[in-house]
């Protein structure tokens, strides 16, 4: 068959354009000659579908050989205009993924496949208006995870909340709609990935007209050997469920949602600006009330950023039109323990204590007095108490003798035990000043991970591999400090954060070489990223280089303390450090 619609795709939006009578009566001139009626006639000839000949109308022969692809009832897909169409719920999408980011905050346990287990998936539906269906809640999951915005550790997820915050509030939904279109989905038996960007399309070029499913899908068909029964049966279900499309309560027609519309016009077309106004309402942040009972209630229909740092301290309990949640000093402190200060409790509270519930107020007062009574500087492994006092209880607590503290002053402890300080104190019932960290942190700079976690969102995104290298450069040598000092670390660092693909491959091996020249003239000691051969991973070795000869360098290796020779092809990376160089004269041997 000649797919000749899709060849002729101003041909095709005037067709689709047509009432079901004026198709019909195309239909009938290009089998039958039957001229069409008097009041079809201005219509289709100002179209150019019908051109004048003598005695009457005539079609162009390629619309009719386009026709002549379609039975009458593949052309009658537009519906009539007394059909009543169900109202969608608003950003049903964009809320049913934060939804499922909401409830991934406090973690939740999941299956060596990846998807979480029975119980956590009932919790990802437990009172949550937004996925009534085990399948939305899944997907919905795994796109999310997919796009690296979920985290994984020992058997649990938990909402990588940095990479969702450096990203625009609408980027979650835009990406994971090109997740939907673009994944293998059959654990879900969607039909496949091209049949779901093509229907998308299809929808988008009849954005505000109401489709008859059937008819409508018999048309596509003829364009691409489309998935008829299950684009019917499970996407247009799905797109329905997450208010992309509306339908009738029989479910024979549909409609292009506004939401359905500008994340369709975002991924097909490339158009930000064009959908932004759609996005403003989605991006505000609404009041919040805080009852007697310490429960939090806020509007869904927000800036989801805004709920994802409100759930930073609270327990979400439901999400409805409303999303409420748990305040109480487990969470609290929970929020502490991640690096808030008080300020911004209040601040996110309200802005300050005024208005708020006295429960609130005084269990607020009561932590600020008891947070920082003991400080612990982990760098060096001190321990500060706020008074000489409380310095001599610390001193005496049988429940901190792991530590082994020694005082050096008479507040300032040092830890000379094993025990790690901060939980200890706090098991012991303090509150330890906890230091602004994250997490996960690369090479304890706070700074660094959030901006390699925003930019490398955007290197496969928008091409921007050679804007960034200096930022892949450096958390690529973080990276391997951390893989020469702790592997363990460094699988995890990997593990958790799938957005680090940093790609890049090898340092070029002339530049190795130009590099280990300069080196060996000006005695200069280098850092090697080297690979030996019976080990499973790259080792650091600092050598003094002295030659490159053929595919080798000879250089004195400081760890075995004795001149070897280094295949260049094994040596991933090489950095010079300002140091002087020092080699013996000892014998060569192969490394």
């Amino acid at each position: 068959m000649a797919f000749h619609l899709e060849d002729n795709r101003h041909l095709t939006n005037a067709l689709a354009d047509l009432d079901s009578a004026h198709l019909r009566a195309l239909k009938r001139l290009a089998e039958d000659g039957a001229q069409p009626a008097d009041a079809f006639v201005p219509l289709l000839a100002d179209l150019g579908l019908v051109l004048p000949v003598v005695g009457g109308w005539a079609l162009a022969e390629r619309i009719a050989d386009a026709l002549a692809d379609f039975d009458e009832s593949a052309l009658n897909f537009q519906a009539e205009p007394q059909t009543r169409i169900d109202e969608a719920p608003l950003y049903g999408f964009s809320l049913a993924l934060t939804s499922v980011l909401l409830r991934c905050m406090g973690g939740i346990r999941v299956l060596k496949g990846g998807l979480p287990a029975k119980k956590e998936l009932g919790q990802l539906l437990s009172r949550n208006s937004l996925l009534k269906d085990e399948r939305d809640a899944t997907l919905a999951f795994a796109l999310l995870h997919r796009l690296g915005l979920l985290w994984s550790r020992e058997g649990r997820v938990d909402t990588l909340l940095p990479a969702v915050l450096a990203q625009a509030p609408r980027w979650v939904a835009e990406r994971a709609f090109a997740k939907l279109l673009e994944d293998d989905l059959k654990l879900w038996n969607m039909p496949p990935a091209e049949d779901r960007a093509f229907l998308m399309r299809h929808l988008l070029e009849r954005k505000g007209q109401t489709l008859a499913i059937q008819p409508f899908l018999a048309f596509l068909k003829t364009l691409h050997p489309l998935d008829e029964e299950r684009t019917r049966e499970v996407f247009l279900p799905f797109l329905r469920r997450m208010g992309m499309v509306a339908m009738d309560a029989e479910r024979n027609h549909l409609l292009l949602t506004p939401h359905g519309e500008a994340l369709a016009q975002e991924y097909l077309l490339r158009d930000h600006r064009g959908t932004e106004a759609h996005w403003a309402p989605f991006l505000v942040e609404q009041p919040l009330v805080v009852q007697p009972n310490l429960e939090l209630l806020t509007p869904m229909g927000q800036n989801p950023h805004r709920l994802l740092c409100l759930a930073q301290f609270g327990d979400v309990e439901s999400m409805d039109t409303m999303v409420g949640l748990r305040l109480g000093p487990d969470t609290l402190i929970r929020a502490l323990d991640a690096g808030l200060s008080m300020e911004e409790l209040r601040m996110r509270l309200g802005g300050g204590t005024a208005g708020l519930p006295q429960t609130l107020t005084q269990m607020l007062d009561d932590l600020g007095d008891r947070l920082g009574e003991v400080e612990v500087v982990q760098g060096v492994r001190l321990v500060k108490a706020r008074t000489p006092e409380l310095a001599e209880e610390l001193m005496v607590r049988p429940e901190l003798a792991p530590l082994g503290l020694r005082a050096i002053s008479e507040t300032v402890m040092e830890a000379c035990g094993p025990a790690n300080a901060f939980a200890l104190l706090k098991q012991a019932g303090f509150l330890p000043k906890p230091g602004r960290f994250l997490p996960l942190s690369l090479d304890g700079d706070e700074s660094l991970y959030l901006w390699a976690l925003a930019c490398l969102a955007f290197v496969n995104e928008k091409g921007m591999n050679h804007h960034l290298e200096p930022v892949r450069q450096m958390i690529q040598a973080a990276l391997q400090r951390i893989q020469g000092e702790d592997s363990t670390l460094y699988n995890e660092i990997l593990r958790r954060v799938p957005m680090l693909n940093l790609g890049g491959g090898p340092q070029a091996q002339e530049e190795t070489q130009r590099i280990l020249e300069y080196g060996a003239s000006y005695n200069l000691m280098a850092e090697l990223t080297y690979m030996p051969l019976a080990a499973h991973r790259s080792q650091l070795r600092r050598v003094t280089p002295q030659a490159v000869d053929g595919e080798h360098l000879r250089a004195f290796c400081h760890l075995h303390q004795e001149a070897m020779a280094f295949r260049l092809s094994r040596i991933i990376g090489v950095r010079l450090l300002n140091e002087k160089g020092w080699s013996p004269g000892v014998h060569s041997q192969a490394g």
